[in-house]
């Protein structure tokens, strides 16, 4: 299901201000393309409309939602709310812990999920009671409270880096496809501090959209971020109301979010660097370590099997067990090339165990081959 709705009745605890009602349309990712710019609407005569970044997550227990989009508020002349929620990245992953914390790895981006709806359930819960009796102030209040909840949720982007480096630190000595799992996970998590940070940004630059319906406000918001601009006219009257500061602390909000994931994305990329080159070494190293294996299998089998060919193996031949003596020589040389490879340099105590067993398991094949083809084969004069 791309398109989920749902509707609900609040009633401020403050007065003075009326019952309203709220309405949330969720836009999966695979139908926000086709969604027009939140500005692009037209808004009604009367209505409020606000925009903030979107960021949720969700934890089902073995795995993990998590959404990038932005948040759209609309609030008409009676109060009537809605809020649409455009999902234009939406990722799931596998839930689980480490010593640095909760983890998600194994990211996988997705058109749509069934538990969309679900994932922003928190967007109705997070709707204030508000005490703001004007279509104006209530959106500023909702739009606000949307937008800290969305910086909350950056925090936990950090911890899953943080189980990302954890995990990058227990693999050093793994295998190479755990670090390309690894190198996966953090491009898709900077695509997505990369998105958070580009929905924060226009969020804040417009004013969470405030200049659509109060330019005044968004001028006067403007002038204190920026004391040099040029006073608008109204800009005065409207930093005097009572929802400006809701307005005021809700930009700054968008502009922390902005701050707080731009700054994941040099630590992400940093990591990305230390995994590649990580992993470029180790290929590096097993193939060095394949050729000195090689190398020093070819010397140690093929010199027994050249002195063999030099004094004519027909006298020998088919091979029996009174005369598999001569074989003796190929397996000496073979078990001295496997225990060469296992003392070479470059690996710890289990990759040398490994190593050696490779090697050994090759000499076994050949001298089987050998054998085999000693037994039935006989020389005609």
């Amino acid at each position: 299901m791309a398109l989920i709705r749902t509707a609900m009745m609040k009633r401020s605890r403050r007065q003075p201000v009326a019952a309203f009602s709220v309405t949330v349309d969720v836009i999966a990712p695979e139908l926000a393309g086709a969604v027009p710019a939140w500005h692009d609407v037209s808004a009604p005569d009367g209505a409020a409309v606000r925009a903030v970044p979107l960021l949720a997550i969700m934890n089902t227990g073995t795995e993990r939602l998590i959404g990038v989009g932005d948040l759209r508020i609309m609030v008409h002349h009676d109060l009537r709310t809605k809020l649409t929620a455009v999902v234009r990245g939406l990722w799931v992953t596998e839930a689980g812990e480490s010593p640095a914390g909760p983890t998600a790895t194994n990211w996988r981006i997705e058109p749509n999920d069934s538990r969309l709806a679900e994932l922003l359930a928190n967007v109705i819960k997070a709707v204030p009671y508000s005490g703001q009796p004007d279509p104006e102030g209530l959106a500023t209040e909702i739009a606000k409270a949307q937008a800290e909840q969305s910086r909350d949720r950056i925090r936990e982007i950090k911890v899953f880096r943080y189980g990302l480096e954890h995990l990058l630190s227990a693999n050093l000595r793994g295998e190479t496809s755990m670090l390309e799992n690894v190198l996966a996970d953090v491009i898709e998590m900077s695509t997505l501090v990369g998105r958070v940070a580009d929905e924060a940004r226009q969020a804040a630059r417009e004013g969470m959209g405030a200049w659509v319906t109060d330019p005044a406000a968004y001028h006067a918001q403007r002038r204190l971020q920026d004391a040099a601009l040029p006073p608008r006219p109204g800009a005065r009257r409207a930093a005097r109301t009572a929802w400006f500061v809701i307005l005021d602390a809700g930009v700054r909000q968008c502009r922390a979010l902005q701050t707080e994931a731009g700054e994941e994305a040099p630590m992400l990329h940093s990591l990305l660097n230390a995994a590649s080159t990580i992993a470029v070494t180790r290929e590096a190293k097993a193939q060095e370590t394949f050729n000195m294996v090689a190398s020093v299998g070819a010397v140690m089998f093929g010199i027994p099997a050249l002195v063999l060919a030099l004094y004519d193996a027909t006298a020998v031949l088919p091979l029996r067990a009174g005369n598999a003596i001569v074989i003796v020589p190929l397996a000496v040389a073979g078990l001295a090339a496997a225990l060469i490879a296992a003392v070479l340099p470059g690996l710890r105590r289990t990759g040398k165990i490994r190593r050696f067993s490779v090697a050994l398991a090759a000499v076994l094949t050949m001298l089987i081959i050998l054998i085999s083809a000693g037994t039935l084969v006989t020389p005609t004069d």
